[in-house]
């Protein structure tokens, strides 16, 4: 077992929890612990992630419920549970690839990178598309300036300090999206290494009403977020609002 929990926020997510809780449980280097906390849903998220607890493999599973605050909320409600030295993050409606803490974990243990993440397979409908962050990485330098252009990590593929995260003050609930880009650029505007490695190890779900899908609400937070991280020059700023829109 690996030296990490994993975070989920979940949100009318009855149907899809089993399926994430269950990728967990099937990982080849399993996490100590399971937060799940629930956000207000009465739809019978909360029994269904019960229900998961015999079928855990030895992971020890947290279910929390709270009134509905929005995801950023549950994860910082999580992240105040977890004891482990690094979180790994898992959307309620994702999975992850049994591989994926096995790859995952050598790159952040016993080096000085203080996130770490990889390619994301999106999975809309039937239909899988493949996409190759690592690349943008690469192409980027691996720089604070390449993630602001870009914004090419996704959150259920990271695992990253647990001190490094509290230590910025966790996820910002006053943005309605994109809380999680503003992490990953918190956590790196000071110049802190990070890595984005070549495997595709974990499965994006796109749903009807999912935070991915309110264009033109990330729009706003993505904007927002593009003009509060003044170290950007001025080419980054006006690169990244022309990449939002």
């Amino acid at each position: 077992m690996a030296d990490v929990d994993v975070i989920i926020p979940a949100y009318k997510a009855c149907d899809t929890i089993a399926r994430a809780l269950a990728s967990i449980a099937a990982q080849t280097v399993r996490p100590e612990r399971v937060i799940v906390v629930v956000d207000g849903s009465n739809d019978g998220t909360r029994e269904a992630a019960e229900a998961c607890r015999s079928q855990m493999n030895g992971v020890d599973l947290t279910v929390i419920w709270q009134e509905n605050l929005g995801a950023g909320a549950a994860r910082n409600r999580a992240i105040e549970e977890a004891m482990a030295t690094y979180l790994a993050f898992l959307d309620a409606d994702d999975e992850w690839l049994p591989e994926k803490l096995a790859e995952t974990m050598p790159r952040i243990e016993g080096t000085d990178n203080v996130l770490i993440s990889h390619n994301v397979i999106v999975s809309d409908r039937g239909t899988e598309t493949r996409i190759d962050c690592h690349r943008r990485f690469t192409d980027s330098g691996g720089s604070f300036s390449g993630l602001y252009r870009r914004g090419y990590i996704s959150t259920s593929t990271v695992v990253a300090r647990r001190t490094a995260v509290i230590a910025v003050g966790g996820f910002d609930t006053s943005l309605p999206n994109a809380q999680d880009f503003d992490l990953w650029l918190a956590l790196t505007r000071k110049g802190a290494p990070f890595e984005v490695f070549d495997e595709w190890l974990t499965r994006y779900h796109v749903t009807q009403g999912s935070i991915m899908s309110n264009t033109a609400r990330r729009l706003n937070c993505c904007s927002t977020i593009a003009l509060r991280y003044d170290e950007a020059s001025l080419p980054d700023l006006w690169f990244r609002l022309l990449a939002i829109h």
